[in-house]
């Protein structure tokens, strides 16, 4: 009786100690992903950009269209153990981000990866402080209605961004698209590429994207004909501009290659609202 208490004791003992190994082991192993996922690079950034997953699939020189655009902005999540883009968005302000609402994830971790910063080989992404959802937008059944948000871009390691876009709430006519190509794996993650690109499109009749999508169209959105643009996009395209004024945030792309029209929310219709919520003044 004596022998199989001991021996009872002995079996507990060595539990014990075999569940406070695995949990020391499975600590070590959070405490070192957060030092990877934090990892000081140049200047005290955090270099996560080359896990983000930029394939190169062209050798084609873009300098030229990232000195046009160096306000054009890749917002990356990550919600296990690797990065994948998200969806674009306008830098405007120096240190803010107007993007879709739908493209935050709760729970998720965000990053903006600048596309200046990208073509000159720059490996650091600028961290997301905080998020400001048009308080109007239906989180719970997303669609294309009052689909903007802006977010605070974390600037305190490395304060140089060059140049900003501009807002203001009159009307344009002539767009400009960008176009900042990406790619889907099987199981439907998207990954940025190296090849961008911008093309003229045209702001059409509010009734053809109604008739294509079903969405009832107001002035907070614009309809954009895309079919002088031959290629077939899906995933990339990105804010559409006026000279150096955002006029566009993508809220519903075309469902196929053969669907010429997309839907992107009305930047200037929300400009009031962003310069309250960025607490700053509506210039023009």
């Amino acid at each position: 009786m004596k022998a199989a208490c001991i021996i009872l004791t002995i079996i507990i003992f060595v539990a014990i100690m075999a569940v406070c190994v695995m949990v020391k082991f499975a600590t070590e192993i959070t405490v070192e992903d957060r030092k990877r996922e934090y990892m000081p690079g140049n200047g005290g950034v955090y270099e996560v950009a080359k896990s983000i997953g930029v394939f190169a699939l062209s050798d084609n020189n873009t300098t030229p269209i990232a000195e046009r655009f160096p306000y054009v902005a890749a917002i990356t999540r990550n919600s296990s153990n690797s990065w994948s883009f998200a969806c674009f968005g306008s830098v405007i302000l120096v240190k803010w981000v107007v993007t879709s609402a739908h493209c935050r994830r709760p729970g998720a971790t965000h990053r903006v990866l600048l596309l200046h910063k990208y073509i000159k080989n720059y490996t650091h992404t600028y961290p997301i402080l905080f998020w400001r959802i048009n308080d109007k937008y239906n989180t719970s059944v997303p669609s294309a209605v009052n689909d903007i948000a802006v977010a605070k871009l974390n600037l305190d390691a490395h304060p140089s961004i060059s140049k900003s876009s501009l807002i203001d709430s009159g009307a344009v006519r002539e767009v400009e698209a960008t176009i900042w190509k990406t790619v889907s794996t099987m199981a439907r993650q998207v990954y940025l590429t190296n090849h961008f690109d911008k093309f003229d499109v045209k702001i059409t009749l509010p009734h053809r994207c109604l008739e294509s999508y079903g969405v009832k169209m107001d002035p907070s959105l614009i309809c954009v004909d895309l079919s002088d643009y031959e290629d077939c996009f899906v995933h990339e395209f990105g804010p559409i501009y006026s000279g150096d004024k955002l006029v566009g945030i993508l809220a519903m792309k075309p469902r196929d290659c053969d669907l010429k029209l997309a839907i992107f929310t009305n930047v200037s219709y929300y400009a009031d609202w962003i310069m309250r919520i960025t607490n700053a003044p509506l210039y023009g």
